[in-house]
């Protein structure tokens, strides 16, 4: 009996001593670094002792000046190797350049327990040994303010006013545009708020334009308003819902051959989620409004999705994606149906190589994704880019036409991306690739038609 009763004491005593390692918190695994630096959040910091993994930069990222008020300090620096060779398919002389860029931020968040928030960002972006001359405004940036704003609670909203970056969804039509060496921001105010389980944004804002070297300045002349709205239902299903309004009084020349400004509206969604193994999204937005004289119809979409194989060696994923952007089919009829790609983040979407944008494009991308070991992944992504009207342009990343159109072949070519990134910790990853585009009859009909390549690497290192 007494044998029983010293095994139940210690069963018992066993089942509450494991009651409490699992109720008990487990420690926060350290810093997360994120596109949006301002979206970090150290807070954590301030629990007890052994409630978060330590890290060798928490002494600058929870300073404490009072009960109330806290300091966090921030940044990175950014090196990227490129060789490129007839990027412009032999169109632009040397046919072969290489050349560094360099990047460095560093930013001050200065947080109120009330939700009074300061936060700033500099910046300093310079080129080495750049032969072709192509422009460096989003190349250089010669020490200048990249994010200025204050965030006032007023009631259940926040006010974020000043200079600061935009990012939405997966980025097509808003992005601040990591890629670049320098990175996208605007300047006005954007209110965020919850709504019976939406997390909504509206904004107004302009563009900042790329000083180099002089103090960077709004767009005073372009204006872009928006509402975006998001809800998690589950795993298997998130959505995303968003009006925007872009109003450029730049004067420019549409594809119809004639010059004046521009009013597009843009409304959207976008569903996303995971079931299983499987993941999916897909996209949709139309456009109307008056450019130049012209009435507006225009529209994009996407569709995608794949399949990882979690208990194979490597966790292999293949995917499948579907992009479109509609061009206009006849350039005198009074109606613009080139899509517009406001702010966009391109080349995850249409190649390395930046040579199409999200405009009179029809592109299929298959993808194999694998992780040989846990902190490397490499990925290797086949474009088909095909206009949708040979009676419209090719755009480029930046938007602008770089070919006339063709009026014959509709095939803009292929791209092949090879891409390797290493994670060496939380602070340090190494990023690698090589990009090579074949012309197609759309390039061969308008121009040179050289083979394109494109081979970089990138070093990058957060704190």
């Amino acid at each position: 009996m007494k044998k029983m009763e010293t095994v139940l004491l210690c069963v018992l005593i066993l089942v509450c001593f494991s009651g409490i390692a699992l109720s008990a918190d487990p420690p926060k695994p350290g810093p997360s670094f994120k596109n949006l630096r301002y979206d970090e959040d150290f807070s954590y910091l301030g629990g007890a002792e052994g409630s978060y993994i330590k890290d060798r930069w928490d002494r600058v990222k929870w300073i404490t000046l009072n009960d109330n008020l806290h300091l966090t300090l921030g940044g990175q620096a950014r090196l990227r190797f490129e060789s490129e060779t007839n990027k412009s398919f032999g169109g632009v002389k040397p046919s072969h350049d290489s050349f560094l860029l360099q990047r460095y931020f560093l930013h001050t968040d200065l947080i109120h327990s009330s939700g009074l928030r300061i936060f700033m960002q500099g910046k300093f972006a310079h080129v080495n040994d750049r032969d072709i001359n192509s422009g460096f405004g989003g190349l250089e940036d010669h020490a200048d303010i990249h994010q200025l704003f204050a965030d006032i609670p007023l009631g259940s909203a926040t006010w974020r006013i000043g200079r600061q970056e935009l990012q939405y969804g997966k980025q097509r039509l808003i992005s601040p545009l990591d890629w670049g060496n320098v990175r996208r921001t605007f300047e006005g105010v954007k209110v965020m708020t919850e709504l019976g389980g939406w997390s909504v944004d509206a904004f107004a804002v302009r563009p900042v334009l790329n000083g180099r070297r002089n103090l960077d300045r709004t767009d005073e002349q372009k204006d872009f308003y928006g509402v975006y709205a998001t809800r998690k239902c589950s795993d298997a299903l998130s959505i995303d819902a968003y009006a925007l309004l872009l109003k450029d009084n730049n004067l420019t020349t549409n594809v119809n051959g004639t010059a004046g400004r521009r009013t597009i509206y843009t409304i959207g969604n976008r569903l996303y989620g995971k079931q299983g193994r499987w993941d999916y999204e897909t996209e949709a937005a139309a456009q109307f409004g008056t450019y130049a004289g012209d009435r507006v119809r225009a529209w994009m979409a996407t569709v995608g999705g794949g399949y990882t194989f979690a208990d194979a060696m490597w966790k292999p994923r293949i995917g499948l994606y579907y992009d479109y952007a509609s061009g206009d089919s006849d350039p005198t009829d009074g109606t613009h149906e080139t899509f517009n790609q406001q702010f966009p983040l391109g080349h995850a979407y249409f190649g390395y190589l930046d040579r199409i944008g999200r405009q009179n494009v029809h592109a299929i991308k298959t993808q194999l994704k694998v992780k040989p070991t846990k902190k490397l992944t490499a990925w290797a992504d086949f474009h088909t880019l095909i206009a949708d009207q040979d009676t419209d342009s090719m755009y480029g990343a930046n938007g602008a036409a770089s070919r006339p159109p063709s009026g014959s072949s509709s095939l803009f070519g292929h791209e092949l991306d090879m891409t390797m990134k290493y994670v060496f910790d939380k602070h340090t990853t190494i990023l690698a690739g090589w990009a090579h585009m074949w012309p197609g009859g759309f390039i061969e009909t308008t121009g040179t038609s050289k083979d394109a390549d494109l081979i970089y690497t990138q070093i990058e290192f957060k704190f």
